[in-house]
């Protein structure tokens, strides 16, 4: 497929094959490379420096910084394909780059100047945290902040860091609209930031979530933003899109990919591995069978299921709809659901392979705990069917009183 960017006056016009094949295709092509770092990725607990260096050089943090900075602006369903390819290679190159690509949407919520400082760079990439663990008093010219942040993936090689910080005034509350705190996100200067090397986890050990801390640094006001009540001030699709859809989604789609590299990785030993006690594989036993096609559709099915999502909220946010609730609670059953099928699949698998599953090294049981690890994500938590199903329910009722 053939694409031309810069349709918008003033932007870089680009030709050639779609950006989302050129990043696929070069991460098939770093797939062995991350393979045989993979052990290392897990002791240390960090992408190695030359697989960050490749990421880089494949605008793979840039899928969804606005054309006007030299980003790719990527539709979501392109955006979605890459992450599930790079986290069929590995979950922990699948995470960074969904988050690495996932903060480029700041940039939208911020005034020109600041958004071309931070996301200008070819190097630029965020790390940051969602939860509001910080405090902003506000100043002349804009915040002192200070807190620490949990989970900061990508923290090692991020050249900026944004975090969501509750807003004081004269060390009292700032209140919203509704008359709740008032939460905005700040993007601090790297200088300003102490990354504390906490990442600890089960799975996705590559991604270093780590901590970090900043103390009584000045934000001034054009570095600071809210992707939930302010206005994107770009006019492409992406960013008519919810914030919690360019989340679920895409931690769904790594998911995916995670899953896919379980059955293939599986299929593999099952081939090769006996039945305790005899000279037949593994993958001649009726209930490994049993078990393996129940995964292989479950896997199928979310991956439909979330294709068609993506598809339906595109096609919504190019036409300039703004997605409506039933519409978002579908979403956010179907990506909880999803990803909630996807890891029982795999432990079904986990309870046939045998000892192979709880190997450190190999490649199944690396798998099964990125994705087990993923699945603690709150953005996919099943907490979340109750709000959605009651939305569903209610939509049910009111076509049918």
């Amino acid at each position: 497929m053939v694409i031309q960017f810069g349709s918008v006056p003033g932007e870089r016009a680009w030709v050639g094959p779609a950006p989302s094949a050129e990043i696929i295709r070069g991460l098939h092509e770093l797939a062995p490379l991350v393979r045989r770092h993979a052990a290392e990725m897990d002791r240390r607990c960090v992408l190695p420096e030359e697989i960050v260096r490749a990421l880089f050089d494949l605008r793979a943090f840039r899928l969804w910084i606005p054309r006007r900075y030299q980003g790719l602006e990527l539709p979501l369903p392109d955006a979605l394909a890459v992450y599930e390819a790079a986290a069929f290679i590995d979950g922990s190159l699948g995470w960074a780059v969904m988050i690495g690509a996932g903060g480029g949407l700041f940039a939208a919520y911020l005034e020109d100047g600041a958004a071309r400082e931070i996301f200008g760079p070819d190097r630029a990439v965020i790390a940051g945290s969602g939860a509001p663990d910080g405090k902003a008093e506000r100043v002349e010219g804009g915040y002192r902040v200070s807190g620490r942040w949990r989970y900061a993936s990508g923290a090692p090689y991020a050249t900026t860091f944004t975090a969501n910080c509750i807003v004081t005034h004269g060390s009292e509350l700032v209140l919203d609209g509704e008359g709740r705190p008032l939460v905005r996100a700040m993007a601090f200067e790297l200088s300003d930031v102490t990354i504390l090397e906490t990442w600890n986890a089960t799975g996705m050990r590559g991604t270093a979530s780590h901590d970090f801390e900043v103390r009584d640094a000045f934000v001034p006001e054009r570095r600071s933003f809210s992707v939930l009540t302010d206005s994107p001030r770009e006019p492409g699709p992406l960013y008519r899109l919810p914030f919690g859809v360019l989340t679920e989604l895409p931690v769904t789609a790594v998911a995916l990919g995670i899953a896919h590299h379980a059955l293939e990785a599986f299929a593999d030993f099952a081939a090769k591995k006996k039945i305790h006690g005899s000279n037949t594989p593994l993958a001649q036993d009726p209930a490994v069978q049993t078990a393996f096609g129940r995964a292989h559709a479950t896997w199928r099915l979310a991956k439909a299921g979330v294709a068609a999502l993506a598809a339906q909220a595109w096609e919504a946010a190019v036409a300039g709809q703004p997605l409506q609730p039933l519409m978002l609670a579908e979403i956010t059953a179907g990506c909880a659901r999803s990803v909630s099928s996807l890891r029982e699949a795999v432990d079904a698998l986990a309870a046939v392979a045998g000892m192979t599953a709880i190997q450190q090294d190999t490649d199944f049981a690396r798998a099964w705990r990125d994705l087990l690890t993923l699945a603690a994500h709150v953005s996919v938590s099943p907490i979340h069917l109750a709000a959605a199903g009651a939305t569903l329910l209610g939509a049910r009722q009111a076509d049918n009183p």
